[in-house]
């Protein structure tokens, strides 16, 4: 099968993430979606416990996704290099790509890993599609990007739900009624520390 890796905090994960990863399989880009959580962030953000993440995923997971518990394993920082060599040797009978929002497209080429491998390398060895994000060109694009101009845009993001939920205002409409349940019942976001 070809699985589309989609990596990210999903802090908490969002109708975006969810219409992203559905619209994936749709077109036939991919036959599944893996989600994969990051333990920590390789750009040291303060995340939520792996666990509630874990569980909002869950609960908004879309058909033919699942949630690949990889990076929250290992512990200390992962690298997308590192996480999708892992997955390769582990699932050999299966084409691994990896799938980026446009806003990710200015910080890209900082991409690499611990061992000195670049964005270079990692883009040669794995295929990376490109979903629009509001606001966000597809620039730069590089050598083994494939971008998906005609993909719905994506215009919610977790840093929006997160302060929506801190200063009060609605988030509902933003994430699945599952996952505003959980949210509201586990009393997540309504404090986040600066």
């Amino acid at each position: 099968m070809h699985i589309v890796v989609f990596g990210g905090a999903f802090d908490p994960p969002h109708l975006g993430h969810q219409a992203i990863a559905e619209n994936v399989v749709s077109q036939g880009i991919a036959d599944e979606v893996w989600f994969v959580p990051v333990r920590e962030h390789s750009f040291l953000k303060r995340l939520s416990a792996p666990e509630h993440r874990q569980a909002m995923l869950q609960l908004m997971l879309p058909a033919h996704c699942r949630i690949e518990t990889y990076e929250l394993e290992t512990e200390g920082i992962n690298y997308t290099f590192n996480t999708l060599d892992a997955l390769h040797q582990k699932y050999p009978q299966h084409q691994f790509s990896w799938i980026i929002g446009s806003d990710n497209l200015a910080k890209f080429h900082t991409w690499g890993d611990a061992h000195g491998r670049t964005y270079k390398e990692l883009l040669a060895s794995y295929r990376f599609y490109v979903y629009p994000r509001e606001g966000h060109i597809f620039e730069p694009l590089y050598e083994g990007m494939v971008p998906l101009p005609n993909m719905p845009v994506v215009t919610v993001s977790s840093t929006q739900v997160r302060a929506a939920i801190e200063s009060g205002q609605p988030y509902q409409h933003l994430v699945t009624p599952a996952v505003a349940h959980y949210i509201a019942k586990q009393h997540l976001y309504s404090e986040i520390k600066k």
